[in-house]
């Protein structure tokens, strides 16, 4: 079910991040199929005591794939490009955290410091700018700067509030790298974190449609032969099969909480980067659900 009439996506889709049809590594299957919210999503009852650990185990199971089901909803084959956006200069005032804590205390930390359902006036209260930002299909949504846990490598960190001005949704995207046409770097640097995000929240899925390139070969009656094969990860034209989008490569994680996606994207000019898009599984959850009460 596709998942929130208002600011809602896509997780990690009718956004700009849409991911493609889901591809293992080695299957052929085509792009473009969103991948949707999962309409199970229900309590499974048994009339017999003895099966309580049945649907117990059941539920479970439910309640992971539509975890994973909507982490694999972040990212498609292509990360957006975003505008460059000039960060005014800011000063921190002497009494600007006075009230962090007690506005915090009840909040889970997200990324960076940040912390998840906070408002906007909270996430100001914690010394962090907000600077509006165009982002498709979302209102609320802003380029964050003078983070309390910065990391260099990710220069621009976008944050979205949800329609209870909660926060909800988190992109993060590096800086950019010069690479060769193999896109080793990028793929050194994709690998780093991706171990990374597995540690932390788990269930990781790597997903990877290669190219179809033409090989002309000798055959059986010696005559030359065109065929059609894949092109193996970090082949020699790997960076411009990513940017032309002939080549998909992501990954999603999730702990039923949090779900997170990381991909590669390639700018106009060759140069690439990497993404991590966050998304807060519980609040979606809440605000389809309040949104259903409301119809």
């Amino acid at each position: 079910m596709k998942t929130f009439l208002l600011a809602l996506f896509l997780i990690f889709g009718s956004t700009s991040l849409a991911i493609g049809q889901e591809n293992p590594i080695g299957q052929k299957d085509p792009i473009g199929q969103n991948f949707l919210f999962d309409e199970s999503d229900i309590i499974i009852q048994s009339g017999e005591a003895g099966n309580e650990e049945t649907v117990n185990a059941t539920n479970s199971e439910i309640e992971l794939n539509n975890a994973v089901n909507q982490a694999k909803d972040l990212l498609n084959k292509k990360p957006i490009s975003l505008p460059k956006i000039e960060i005014p200069e800011f000063k921190k005032s002497k009494n600007m955290f006075a009230n962090k804590q007690s506005n915090t205390q009840n909040l889970k930390e997200a990324p960076f410091g940040l912390f998840w359902g906070a408002n906007q006036s909270t996430t100001l209260s914690q010394g962090i700018v907000l600077q509006k930002a165009e982002l498709k299909d979302y209102v609320n949504s802003f380029l964050a700067s003078s983070l309390p846990k910065p990391l260099a490598f990710f220069e621009r960190i976008y944050v979205v509030f949800g329609k209870d001005d909660e926060l909800y949704r988190i992109l993060s995207y590096s800086q950019f790298m010069n690479d060769d046409s193999s896109a080793q770097k990028t793929l050194d640097e994709y690998n780093k974190y991706s171990q990374l995000l597995e540690k932390k929240y788990g269930n990781k899925q790597t997903f990877f449609t290669p190219a179809i390139i033409e090989k002309t070969i000798i055959n059986a009656q010696n005559k030359e032969e065109i065929i059609k094969e894949e092109a193996p990860l970090g082949n020699p034209d790997f960076l411009n099969q990513l940017a032309s989008g002939a080549a998909v490569l992501y990954s999603t994680y999730n702990n039923k909480d949090i779900a997170a996606a990381l991909s590669i994207g390639v700018d106009g000019e060759k140069k690439s980067y990497i993404v991590i898009d966050y998304k807060n599984l519980k609040i979606l959850k809440k605000q389809e659900a309040e949104t259903l009460d409301a119809l």
